[in-house]
Formats: C-alpha cells, sequence, structure tokens
C-alpha cells in the first residue's frame, strides 16, 4: 500500500494468495490529513520539495490502519484481471 508520490503508507504480506474478505479502518486519518494539508499550503519556495519531505516524515500524529482479513477462497483466473 502506497501513497501517490511520498512513500509507503505501509506493507502487508499475506500467508498464501487468493481471495480474502475484511474490513478496515483507520485513527488520525482526519488530524493526518489537516496537518498534511496545512503543510502543502504554505507558499512554495527553493526549499519546499525538502520541507514537504520532512513534514511526511515527522508528522504531529501517527496516521493507524488496521485490517481485519480473513481468507475466503483460492484465486480463479478472472479474479486477477479485476
Amino acid at each position: 500500500m502506497n501513497q501517490i508520490e511520498y512513500g509507503p503508507a505501509g506493507e502487508m504480506s499475506l500467508p498464501r494468495s487468493g481471495v480474502y474478505t475484511g474490513h478496515a479502518w483507520w485513527e488520525n486519518r482526519q488530524a493526518t490529513g489537516d496537518y498534511y494539508q496545512t503543510t502543502l499550503d504554505r507558499p512554495t519556495d527553493d526549499t519546499f520539495e525538502d520541507d514537504l519531505t520532512e513534514a511526511w516524515n515527522n508528522p504531529p500524529v501517527t496516521e493507524r490502519y488496521i485490517l481485519d482479513l480473513a481468507y475466503s477462497r483460492a484465486s480463479e483466473p478472472d479474479d486477477e484481471e479485476l
């Protein structure tokens, strides 16, 4: 799972390939989003990219994702086209 341009949001290895079902939820999403938006709204200058990278690496709150997955069945050829 990755963010578009600024690094991984996290990684997870599944025990086997196949179709999984489950639920996902997160904590501190709004606070993290607000922080990043404030950072992006700052005026751009020569140090903007460095400042943005620093902000992404050191947020004041940590966004946390929880995935609760369960193996449902083996993959079928059509599943890989989705």
